[in-house]
């Protein structure tokens, strides 16, 4: 069972201090749209596109998460090419390699695509949470500063309108 909380009084005497957790934290980044990068793949476009609408709703992107992203979705478009490839041709494949007396021996070993797309789906993991696309990490994002619409005084409003006539 937790330990209820101390009043403020209490706390005033040991000099802490409460933090209250219920309160909504915001970054002192404004949010912005990144920009998708020029370089990505069809696949990685794909998936920017995918994704940016999910990060924008929360709140949470500023402009200078474009690489973080591109990176993931260069990652996810990698994982997806090598997923098609061991679709097609298998998870295991028979290879013919000479044994030491030159003998043609025939094995079963592994595509090399799955140590890719494990690799692939193992930093995916870990960019998937740092932007908050998991359960458990998904509390943990705080978003960012509101961008803040200029309010234009009575005074500019007249002297704008007096220089378009």
């Amino acid at each position: 069972m937790a330990r209820p909380r101390m009043s403020d009084a209490h706390h005033a005497l040991v000099g802490g201090k409460y933090r209250d957790r219920s309160k909504t934290v915001e970054s002192q980044l404004p949010a912005d749209l990144p920009k998708m990068p020029s370089y990505l793949s069809s696949d990685a476009r794909r998936e920017w596109r995918r994704l940016l609408p999910l990060l924008m709703s929360r709140g949470s992107l500023t402009a200078g998460d474009a690489q973080g992203l591109a990176l993931h979705c260069e990652t996810f478009a990698r994982w997806v090419k090598c997923q098609k490839q061991i679709n097609e041709e298998g998870l295991m494949q028979t290879v013919t390699v000479l044994d030491k007396h030159g003998e043609k021996v025939t094995r079963t070993k592994p595509h090399p695509c799955l140590k890719i797309a494990q690799d692939c789906e193992r930093a995916l993991r870990v960019s998937l949470a740092s932007m908050g696309l998991t359960p458990q990490s998904r509390e943990k994002i705080i978003p960012a500063k509101p961008v803040e619409e200029k309010t234009e005084s009575i005074l500019t409003q007249l002297l704008n309108r007096k220089a378009e006539k």
